[in-house]
């Protein structure tokens, strides 16, 4: 390729770069790729689309999808980012990228069979950067090995255990696969396994019998009890995590039927940490102190709120986690994948709806779980070996309702019942779960008038209590809990409809500047902060000190709750990373839940707009329901 031309796609290129279309980085590899000799525009122009799609979340890039559809399958121009001055990449690719398979194929950058070191990676019709093709190299072969080992089980002393664990209350005689039942069993039987389900379907309630019938095994054979790790990827997910296996733990406990696996329910201390924490992050490093030289000393390492695991955490994980120790991923694998490259457990768990279970595998859990026999469309002899590792639950317990209904709606991607679900919130009186707000824009007095309704600047109780140094903390405490009562969320961050234009426009229905500090501003850490022991996603709270007047930030704390009763206190001038956060976006809310949940819709078609971002939005409400925007739900719901 002449040099005019190359000068050519660069200036192209240059011009996405200048109005936001790709990051500074990708741009910088492709040049790093020139340099080293790289010639073919179509290598360079791919090369950057796969490090762009690296950036979207995505591990590779489908050639195919590639040539034939590159807006959609590179989300270009981005929302709200269209400049008349860039090319599409329909244009660059007409230009520059007429055979881009077969120019890979030829290219001294790439490696073709994934021996080499080449920096890029094409497999299966795919092109990788090479290190998320070692991260799905890994992984694979980890989980194979995990998969093909089997721990020693007591089968009849398991089937006993989980009789106990999961008795029918006096009556019950419905007849039913029990599906909690049956994830204990498998999760018992394998050294890898992976529980997915939707909201209250019961997983951590599963989990407390789990770590019951886990502790009876080993202490029926004498041994010490099992050093168990819990986890999950943000704070707030593993504190929830924590109490609730407590809770259910305390119910366990008292119940007098259960006497005999009392020993092992006494052993079982809950005890919820980070992923970073757990694997014990390294300051400014993207290693960890935990990896395969210097594994967890652990035998069991359950991990919640698995969809928002990323490639590379998943390896670090892996390589942490002893091959002879039990791994168990749980999450709702119908959730958005996480903000960084790879979804995981939507990967693990892809076919799971149909089960394709083998005949081995469905027998023996019926008989260890006692349950009813497998309906014939979950059998498939030929079902691959991970799914004999998924138990997906298939009844939810807890979310329930109209809420329920119209995500579930979305989740099937039937737009007959999501109208049907919309015209009842369009017609219901105010006490209805959902309701609709159609405006123009953020100015329309009916968001003003949602605001003032369920959002004070100090969330608490009791407003007009005098704080002093003696009940600052159960003050800030109870705030810090309050916060999960209302929460607006919105797919986007930029735009009118975007999360930082809406975190202006509720301070200033407040009658506060959103981005100063002041008495009862909300933040969210952006960046994980060692040195305060602060993580990306933690929400504090701004206070008044009430005796010297300064203000000063309460953060949960679940260190050390019996000294300073859960909360730890960060002076405003040590946050270098935060943001307000009346508003959140939907990726930034994944392992909360919330009472009243607001969704802020944009007002036109988008590609972020997919049925798993709206899907985990609608979900994160416990009790009410919101939804905004302008011209979505006049036409029975088009744009949700």
């Amino acid at each position: 390729m002449t040099e005019v031309t190359l000068n050519t796609l660069f200036d192209a290129l240059r011009e996405w770069r200048d109005a936001g279309w790709i990051r500074s980085i990708d741009l910088a590899f492709v040049e790093f790729l020139q340099q080293a000799g790289e010639t073919r525009s179509e290598v360079l122009l791919a090369a950057l689309c796969a490090s762009h799609e690296a950036g979207r979340g995505h591990t590779s890039i489908d050639i195919n999808a590639l040539q034939n559809e590159p807006e959609s399958a590179l989300n270009l121009p981005p929302e709200n980012r269209y400049s008349p001055s860039c090319e599409t990449p329909s244009e660059l690719f007409r230009q520059f990228g007429t055979d881009v398979e077969a120019a890979l194929t030829q290219s001294h950058c790439v490696d073709v069979d994934g021996k080499g070191n080449q920096p890029l990676v094409l497999s299966g019709g795919k092109l990788y950067l090479r290190r998320y093709w070692q991260y799905e190299a890994f992984i694979e072969s980890d989980l194979q090995t995990r998969m093909s080992d089997r721990p020693v089980t007591n089968d009849e002393l398991l089937k006993s255990t989980l009789a106990k664990l999961f008795d029918k209350p006096d009556g019950d005689k419905t007849e039913e696969i029990n599906w909690q039942r049956l994830a204990c069993a498998n999760t018992v039987r394998n050294r890898f396994s992976v529980i997915t389900g939707g909201p209250g379907t019961g997983k951590t309630y599963t989990v407390a019998r789990l770590l019951t019938a886990l502790q009876h095994q080993t202490l029926f054979l004498g041994l010490p009890p099992l050093r168990v790790s819990l986890a999950a990827p943000t704070g707030k997910a593993a504190a929830r995590l924590t109490e609730s296996i407590e809770s259910e733990l305390n119910r366990l406990r008292g119940d007098a039927k259960l006497a005999t696996l009392k020993d092992a329910l006494d052993v079982i201390k809950p005890e919820g940490k980070t992923l970073h924490r757990l694997l014990g992050v390294k300051p400014n490093s993207r290693a960890f102190k935990h990896h395969a030289d210097n594994p967890l000393r652990t035998n069991v390492v359950i991990v919640d709120e698995a969809s928002m695991i990323d490639i590379e955490m998943m390896t670090a994980l892996l390589k942490a986690t002893p091959k002879n120790a039990r791994l168990v991923l749980i999450g709702d694998k119908d959730q958005l994948a996480s903000v960084e490259a790879g979804a995981v457990l939507g990967n693990l768990c892809e076919g799971a709806d149909e089960g394709h279970y083998h005949t081995e595998t469905a027998q023996w859990l019926q008989q260890v779980a006692d349950t009813p026999e497998f309906p014939g469309d979950l059998i498939d002899e030929s079902g691959e070996q991970r799914l004999q590792h998924v138990v997906k639950f298939r009844k939810s317990y807890r979310f329930k309702g109209p809420i329920a209904d119209l995500a579930n709606a979305i989740n099937q991607q039937n737009n007959t019942a999501t109208k049907q679900e919309l015209e009842k919130a369009k017609n219901a009186d105010k006490d209805y779960p959902v309701s609709l707000y159609e405006i123009s824009s953020l100015d329309d007095p009916a968001f003003e008038a949602l605001i003032r309704r369920s959002l004070t600047l100090h969330v608490r109780n009791d407003a007009d209590k005098t704080t002093d140094a003696n009940n600052i903390n159960d003050i800030a405490q109870e705030a810090l809990q309050n916060l999960s009562n209302f929460q607006i969320l919105t797919a986007l961050r930029e735009g009118p409809w975007g999360v930082k234009a809406v975190n202006q426009k509720v301070g200033d229905i407040l009658g506060v500047n959103a981005n100063t500090w002041y008495e009862g501003r909300p933040v969210m850490v952006t960046k994980n902060d060692y040195g305060l022991k602060l993580n990306n996603g933690d929400i504090g709270l701004t206070f008044k000190d009430p005796e010297h007047g300064y203000l000063r930030v309460a953060f949960p704390d679940q260190t050390n709750k019996s000294e300073n009763k859960g909360v730890r206190w960060v002076l405003p001038s040590r946050l270098t990373h935060i943001e307000t956060v009346y508003a959140m976006t939907v990726h930034k809310s994944q392992g909360s839940e919330f009472k009243h949940t607001v969704m802020v819709l944009p007002d036109h078609d988008s590609p972020v707009l997919s049925k798993e971002l709206l899907y985990t939005g609608i979900t994160r409400a416990k009790e009410q329901l919101s939804l905004v925007g302008t011209k979505l739900f006049s036409q029975g719901g088009k744009g949700v």
